[in-house]
């Protein structure tokens, strides 16, 4: 049936479109017209003003981030921490190091005056400035006003006594940042680095502004986060002050909202700019008289008429002939579309002509759309399913229809060299299941190419997604096998790296021996299954093979796990959370040493015999205790990692102990945080920057609270633990690489390598070198 269209339709609607849209921005501009010229001509002087705001807030806020990355850079350094710590008494080595900082730091810094390391322990404070120790009076009274404790990384204004003899007292005018982590428990800084910084770049700026424009009161302020004026200079006028109070008055009342408003001083009128400095909490203020801009705003309002009335004219003259030479294509388009059969009879019938052209497009793109997908996506499907086929039934695969499929999805293998498998399992697989399956598709879909990208680096690599918690990745080269295991766990690493820095995901990477063989695969794939069965254990993103599970040790006998297991539970029934907390942490260091079917058998049989624990405690109870959901099974088959499995257990453990709902949920959030600061510092250890600050960002922990919170359940200062990780992967990598040490203390997270060798020959009793030297001999 043929469709039916009013000829004319469109035509109309295109016509009465541009007269309505002619007629309203006509009403308009008549009824705004005054408000649009004021507000261009006060556009054009703001705009001005802030040019210059703009410059002088660039100039601060880049001296800022300067400053920042400085004092941060300073603080992390190992030898700095040495003397901010320091018990014993200074040395030529100390005074040495703040040579260098005076010679890295001041020197190749015009903007910086001076550093201080901040020393809580003697109560004194070292200076690149005057002497090794210093005394800054007014650094000493600034800090004893504030209780000994400064904002981190704020910048603050104050008068530095810069005499170098007493006879000849001079002060001058700093910018003192302070960058420090913790604080004891009177509240003070424990250790910290200031850095003071010249300020008569900014004031003889703003002086220059000011000497400029002085006599019409055109000048610029600066309102501290204090929120009182900063003077540039000793002159300070009476209208200027009472300026600066009517600029605060106003600036507070508009609630930092805007970009500019005006104020009147004795009856005149002024138009004040404005713009907030970065991380400072400053604001910067340029003001002009208003009379000066109102000159202009009569001749623009008139221009502004008459090009409106001129543009309306001639916009009604021409609009019948464009609405015609608009429409013709577009008739001449449907005309030929309706007398299609085809399109008619799967269209229907539409409003009018640009309906009509809407649908039968949307129905080509449609059918050219799903042809397209239909032969990508059925190419790319047979290719997996031979690809999962090969991985879960090598056997079946044989060498004739190896070498078909090989060269009809241009495979890369060749049958006479080995094969690996490498398996990724995602990490917190629940949460990705929970999101849509396009969602979760185009994650995988990531996962996959990502790391064929880095791995065809160094092997020929292919991705098959096997629609579960993992991918498996066949991997085959022509170099000996430790050395493309090494040089694989490498580039794992750092594809772990990019995908927890880009998409937030974690993965955990098991690795298989090889096989010589096409048909061998399933089995390399079930071994690397089985090993990364063992992130149990290592926890998210882990490397893991073979010598993983070697390395573990000797298998504990099942009495000795029941015993501890026997402990626990009276102790939890002893109502005595401490005593459990450690006897818990005894069970599993001993079942991390089972078998992985043996380990899951007896922390099922754990949680089982806390049922009954807890049922059992329940009936001469009042207020029964309600069982935690680690407790039902499907809950516990979805825990990751013995560590989760920890914390869900101490939940349950502080529910049956505390005596009150408000101190198990207290104690338990304490431990939860506590574990997850451990967890966190094994997942990023290599960060050259992680510290206690960035912790308690994370975490949700106050500065001040984290390290005791930490050092309360586990008995070690977050440095140290941070540091005993670091050490342990070191070893780890010295084991089982051929890395340097040098390469090796990057990768660990060691910013200075004299701090490494210090720390590891205080903890295993010898030096790196010596270390993999004596492992070496061991394994001859």
């Amino acid at each position: 049936m043929m469709i039916k269209l009013s000829s004319k339709k469109y035509l109309a609607r295109i016509y009465l479109w541009f007269a309505s849209l002619i007629l309203l921005v006509t009403a308009i501009l008549s009824s705004v017209v005054y408000y649009n010229v004021q507000e261009k001509v006060l556009e054009s002087e703001y705009k001005n003003s802030q040019k210059l705001l703009a410059q002088t807030k660039y100039n601060m806020e880049n001296l800022n981030s300067m400053v920042r990355n400085l004092i941060l850079s300073t603080y992390n350094n190992n030898d700095v921490k040495s003397l901010m710590y320091l018990n014993d008494n200074e040395t030529f080595d100390y005074m040495n190091m703040m040579n260098k900082l005076k010679s890295s730091v001041v020197w190749s810094n015009s903007f910086v005056h001076s550093v201080y390391i901040y020393n809580n322990n003697k109560h004194i404070t070292y200076s690149t400035f005057g002497e090794f120790i210093h005394n800054d009076t007014e650094w000493e009274r600034l800090l004893q006003l504030h209780g000994g404790s400064l904002p981190p990384l704020k910048p603050i204004i104050r008068d530095m006594n810069v005499s170098l003899d007493a006879q000849h007292v001079q002060k001058e005018k700093v910018l003192t940042y302070v960058m420090y982590e913790l604080t004891d428990e009177q509240g003070r800084m424990d250790g910290a680095v200031i850095i003071n910084i010249k300020l008569e770049w900014l004031f003889d700026n703003i002086k220059t502004i000011n000497n400029f424009e002085a006599e019409q009161l055109s000048q610029m302020f600066i309102l501290s986060d204090k929120r009182d004026f900063i003077e540039v200079s000793q002159e300070s006028s009476e209208e200027g002050a009472k300026l600066e109070a009517l600029l605060k008055e106003k600036y507070e009342s508009s609630g930092e909202t805007g970009n500019y408003f005006t104020v009147k001083l004795n009856g005149t009128k002024y138009l004040a700019a404005y713009i907030a400095v970065d991380n400072t909490g400053w604001v910067l203020f340029k003001t002009v008289p208003y009379d000066e801009a109102y000159v202009y705003l009569n001749k623009l309002r008139t221009s502004i008429i008459v090009i409106t009335v001129i543009v309306l004219l001639v916009t009604l003259l021409v609009l019948l002939q464009v609405s015609r030479g608009i429409y013709k294509p577009v008739e001449q388009l449907v005309a030929q579309l309706r007398s299609s059969h085809s399109f008619g009879e799967q269209i229907g019938p539409s409003k009018d002509e640009f309906s009509f052209l809407q649908d039968v497009y949307r129905n080509s793109a449609n059918q050219l759309g799903q042809f397209q997908l239909e032969r990508t996506s059925n190419q790319q499907h047979r290719k997996n399913r031979f690809l999962s086929k090969w991985v879960l039934n090598s056997l079946s695969v044989s060498q004739d229809e190896f070498e078909l499929f090989s060269k009809e999805y241009k495979l890369p293998f060749r049958q006479e060299q080995n094969f690996m498998i490498c398996v990724l399992k995602f990490d917190d697989y629940k949460s990705l299941t929970e999101q849509k399956l396009e969602e979760k598709e185009l994650f995988v879909f990531a996962v996959m190419n990502i790391a064929l990208e880095s791995l065809s680096k160094v092997c020929l690599a292919e991705a098959v997604d096997l629609r579960n918690d993992h991918v498996a990745l066949i991997l085959q080269a022509d170099m000996p096998e430790d050395m493309l295991k090494e040089s694989i766990l490498l580039l794992i690493q750092e594809c772990q790296i990019y995908l927890l820095q880009r998409y937030q995901m974690s993965i955990t990477a098991s690795l298989s021996v090889s096989v010589t063989d096409h048909t061998y695969l399933t089995t390399a794939y079930q071994q690397a299954l089985y090993v990364s069965m063992y992130r149990f254990i290592s926890g998210k993103m882990s490397l893991l093979t073979q010598d993983y599970i070697t390395q573990l040790g000797q298998i504990p006998s099942m009495e000795r796990v029941l015993e501890l297991e026997n402990q626990l539970l009276e102790q939890v029934r002893n109502a005595n959370y401490r005593g459990a907390t450690d006897k818990l942490a005894d069970l599993l260091d001993e079942v991390k040493k089972l078998e992985y079917s043996d380990m899951m058998l007896s922390l099922l049989h754990t949680v089982n015999q806390f049922k009954y624990l807890v049922y059992d405690l329940n009936k001469s109870r009042q207020k029964p205790v309600k069982v935690n959901a680690i407790l039902m099974s499907k809950e516990l088959l979805e825990i990751e990692t013995i560590t989760e499995f920890q914390i869900k257990l101490m939940e349950v453990i502080y529910e049956v102990t505390s005596d009150t709902e408000a101190q198990s949920q207290q104690v338990s959030d304490e431990t939860t945080k506590a574990f997850r600061i451990e967890q966190l510092i094994s997942e990023r250890y290599a960060d050259m920057n992680l510290g206690a600050a960035e912790l308690a960002l994370i975490v949700g922990v106050s500065a001040s609270k984290i390290g005791k919170l930490f050092k309360t359940y586990k008995h070690m200062s977050i440095p140290d633990y941070i540091n005993r990780v670091r050490l342990e992967k070191a070893v780890e990598w010295m084991e089982n690489s051929q890395l340097t040490i040098q390469e090796i203390i990057h990768k660990v997270g060691f910013e200075n390598e004299s701090y490494f060798y210090k720390v590891f020959k205080a903890k295993f009793g010898t030096t790196p070198r010596e270390f993999i030297a004596k492992r070496a001999k061991e394994r001859m």
